[in-house]
């Protein structure tokens, strides 16, 4: 099996809540169950961690408006530059070329500002599609990179005072870009102790994924000998009609009962009992109560 997601900025695992690690295992033997084939890749997990995931995003956003503060002057003093040295900048050729594309690049630079200052009130506001506006948003800085960089070689004919100044603004927007990669691959960066939350949240993640893996790996070992101890509690009821979820749920419990021992039998009997009917429903929540019990006291 491939090797669950891991963050390089924990040396330590972050520990999950056991509801939390036997929830993401009966989804991850569920799935696996559905789709033998399927290793659970980084989608998978980033559907396990949705809420986690919601949370991680939330706090890239106060990080990312945190580490652009102060963009929106620089590009308004960009904006200004191309005013006041207007003359000298279309005398650089290429009909009018050169300039076309500063303009263009400074209203670009104006936009991305100013969508990033938005994203911040939009996940205050809790407004719909802001996650998808935040993933949009930081691959862009790569490309805005890129046409500064173009423009500061064509730029090479400009006076000396005016080229400084361009090139001073340049500079002071690619040290912004280079904050909002911080938060687009804040696992690249694990010596920015402005990421530490995100490290931590990332850990979190990582650590769920991880314990999830190891205990439906000791599930599925046990298959057999769970399958033959759940059919026979099951007042002969046929296996292979009952819903991959619930047999997950049944099958992680029964390990749990016949495999450990220092546990509560109870307590696994309440917890699958309140998992079957959270996934699904009242009649299979009594179905694995009954199977559950039956096992517990042969």
């Amino acid at each position: 099996m491939s090797a669950a997601p891991t963050n390089p900025c924990v040396s330590i695992r972050v520990m999950a809540s056991r509801r939390q690690v036997r929830q993401a295992t009966i989804q991850f033997l569920y799935a696996r169950s559905a789709s033998p084939d399927d290793q659970g890749g980084d989608d998978f997990w980033a559907l396990v961690n949705d809420q986690a995931s919601i949370t991680f995003d939330r706090a890239r956003v106060k990080v990312l408006a945190h580490f652009q503060q102060g963009r929106e002057a620089v590009v308004q003093k960009l904006q200004k530059a191309l005013v006041d040295h207007a003359a000298a900048i279309l005398a650089l050729g290429s009909r009018g070329k050169v300039s076309r594309e500063l303009k263009a690049m400074a209203a670009a630079e104006f936009l991305w500002a100013e969508r990033c200052g938005n994203l911040l009130r939009l996940t205050r506001a809790n407004t719909g599609g802001w996650r998808r506006d935040l993933e949009k948003l930081l691959p862009e800085i790569d490309q805005l990179r890129a046409t500064r960089a173009t423009l500061a070689e064509n730029l090479s004919e400009f006076p000396a005072l005016p080229l400084a100044q361009f090139s001073d603004l340049f500079t002071k927007l690619d040290t912004y870009d280079q904050r909002a990669r911080f938060v687009r691959f804040p696992e690249k960066y694990p010596d920015q102790r402005d990421l530490d939350h995100l490290h931590r949240l990332q850990g979190e993640m990582a650590g769920l994924a991880e314990e999830a893996r190891e205990l439906a790996e000791k599930v599925e070992a046990d298959y057999e000998e769970l399958d033959t101890t759940i059919d026979a509690a099951s007042a002969n009821f046929d296996l292979k009609r009952l819903a991959r979820v619930d047999l997950a749920i049944l099958r992680l419990a029964t390990w749990e009962i016949l495999k450990r021992p220092d546990l509560d039998a109870a307590v696994s009997i309440t917890e699958a009992v309140d998992l079957a009917r959270s996934f699904s429903g009242e009649e299979s929540a009594a179905f694995v109560n009954g199977v559950l019990d039956h096992i517990a006291k042969a």
